[in-house]
């Protein structure tokens, strides 16, 4: 998930990055990554003050069609 945040530069300034690389993580985990829009769903409990939140749903996207270990 950080190698994907960093290629998606969906950490931009970085105040929010671990609670939205712990939220992607659980949102893939628990099934909440089906769609771009389940993702952003999912996540919008979790502000970025930079506004990169198509860069972090690219980054979850990204690491759950690769099939990568989270």
């Amino acid at each position: 998930m950080q190698e994907a945040f960093i290629k998606n530069d969906g950490f931009q300034c970085g105040y929010c990055t671990p609670g939205q690389i712990m939220s992607g993580i659980a949102c893939i985990k628990e099934g909440h990554a089906n769609s771009r829009e389940e993702i952003r769903e999912y996540m919008s409990g979790n502000i970025c003050r930079c506004g990169a939140y198509h860069n972090i749903v690219d980054a979850i996207v990204e690491v759950k069609e690769g099939g990568k270990e989270i």
